[in-house]
């Protein structure tokens, strides 16, 4: 009698203590994805900061002849489509990751 009991509890501590080493484990790798993520879309925000400057840096007669400009990246896609309004430019800026779930748009007039 002895001998089972002490192999039910050595079963029932071993299940407790792996069910808390695999919830441990999750929680780190959950907190290295989103340190991911913070990281990515940080990123891809100073691309988009980078080419809102770019754009304001064109004359309005070069914007004249662009319909879309992109810019070549590894990681990310990088481009605006660029519409002519009455008197203005509608400028729709987009980054997304290619390998990722992160995203990114803005619009701007000019």
């Amino acid at each position: 009698m002895k001998k089972s009991f002490t192999l039910l509890i050595t079963i029932f501590l071993l299940s407790i203590f792996s069910y808390l080493a695999i919830s441990i484990l999750e929680t780190k790798s959950l907190r290295n994805t989103n340190l991911q993520s913070q990281y990515l879309y940080l990123q891809a925000s100073n691309h988009k900061e980078f080419l809102k400057q770019y754009i304001y840096t064109l004359q309005l007669d070069e914007l004249k002849n662009l319909t879309h400009l992109e810019i070549e990246d590894t990681n990310f896609g990088i481009y605006s489509i660029i519409k002519k309004e009455s008197n203005s430019y509608e400028i729709d800026l987009f980054v997304k990751s290619k390998e990722f779930d992160i995203s990114l748009h803005e619009k701007i007039f000019r």
